[in-house]
């Protein structure tokens, strides 16, 4: 076998050139550095993307271990952000890593990204992500509509890659600029949900990396493809007990 110093050679003949440069050049935001949140992060760092934007307000307990795989018993009571920008550094120093230890509500600020993960653990966090990024897509079409830029003034947001994970089971979708939301993946229930307090769910460690998986294996689709190529409209349902996947078309 030749050697390279190219440590992208192995999934770079997978890409397009048009691919590969939007991968390299990517923003990535993702909300959740829990289970979904460490798996996504070190395979999107492998990948090579430029930026991965962190936000997670925790710190790192013992039930964490099962399955948040960035961390140790030794960085237990430490915030999440900080362990994870440490391993995801080691890991491939190229990628710009911006962190910050913040739970995200319906009025954050979000930073500039091209795509946003949600590797969240509750409904009432994805109402409130939904929400920031509705407004963040909205004053992007104000200011834009100001400058007469009609690019940006009809700009809808970002696309927004689902992914949950509970017990044996998990599932992944993406939401479209523009499209239903999360009322449409989970329906008239969505509302009610989100005002649930969080709790401590049980769930197998590979249901996990299974779903992270997924969630990244639609963003390597929009980078050769755009949104036309992932799960819009549709619902990827993992059994992880059975080893059976199925997608479901949703309603429109």
């Amino acid at each position: 076998m030749t050697a390279t110093n190219d440590r992208y050679a192995r999934h770079r003949p997978l890409l397009s050139d048009q691919g590969m440069r939007r991968l390299r050049s990517a923003r990535v935001l993702l909300v959740g550095a829990g289970g979904l949140g460490c798996n996504v992060a070190m395979l999107l760092v492998r990948l090579g993307i430029a930026t991965l934007i962190i936000r997670d307000p925790g710190v790192i307990d013992a039930p964490d271990l099962n399955r948040q795989v960035l961390y140790t018993p030794a960085d237990l009571g430490r915030p999440k952000v900080e362990v994870a920008r440490q391993r995801l550094h080691e890991i491939n120093p190229d990628v710009e890593l911006e962190v910050r230890q913040e739970r995200i509500t319906g009025s954050s600020r979000l930073p500039h990204a091209d795509i946003c993960f949600d590797c969240l653990d509750s409904f009432g966090a994805r109402a409130a992500l939904e929400a920031a990024l509705q407004n963040a897509a909205e004053g992007s079409r104000t200011a834009g509509r100001e400058a007469g830029d009609q690019n940006a003034a009809a700009a809808g947001g970002l696309p927004l890659i689902h992914g949950g994970a509970e017990g044996w089971f998990g599932q992944v979708s993406t939401l479209a600029p523009g499209g239903g939301g999360y009322r449409a993946v989970f329906g008239p229930g969505f509302d009610e949900r989100a005002h649930q307090e969080a709790e401590g769910k049980p769930i197998m460690p590979h249901v996990v990396a299974l779903v992270a998986a997924a969630q990244v294996a639609e963003f390597v689709r929009w980078c050769d493809a755009g949104t036309g190529a992932m799960l819009v409209g549709r619902i990827l349902v993992i059994d992880g007990m059975h080893q059976q996947h199925e997608i479901i078309t949703l309603q429109s």
